[in-house]
């Protein structure tokens, strides 16, 4: 966890064990998550057609894998949990808007929870 943070860890006696017995390897750890994200900075973007097709791709290729109830039911429980912050998130993203996500949003949790709506 500690490799993952920008800020640098003074550690005393009243420090974790955990943080003494790795205080040595953090900077080693850094450097790889350092890397890793600049690898992700340089790639080259691609297109959300690109992306799309690649998660089609990779969805037929694993459909006996996945439960797509439970997945839903999951990924439902956390846009329940978060509902408020997704909806500002989305109403203040242009992309977003574009695609009217959060009145898409909005039409599923209504029908989710069997509320009319007038949306």
């Amino acid at each position: 966890m500690d490799a993952c943070t920008k800020t640098e860890h003074k550690l005393s006696r009243e420090s974790p064990s955990n943080k003494l017995l790795y205080a040595k390897e953090i900077s080693t750890y850094k450097k790889m998550v350092d890397d890793y994200y600049k690898g992700i900075r340089e790639m080259v973007p691609i297109s959300d057609q690109d992306m799309n097709t690649h998660l089609a791709e990779v969805s037929r290729q694993h459909t006996h894998e996945l439960n797509t109830e439970l997945a839903l039911h999951q990924l439902y429980q956390y846009a329940s949990k978060y509902y408020d912050v997704i909806i500002k998130s989305l109403d203040e993203d242009p992309a977003a808007q574009n695609k009217q996500l959060t009145l898409r949003l909005q039409q599923i949790a209504a029908a989710l929870e069997n509320k009319v709506t007038d949306l």
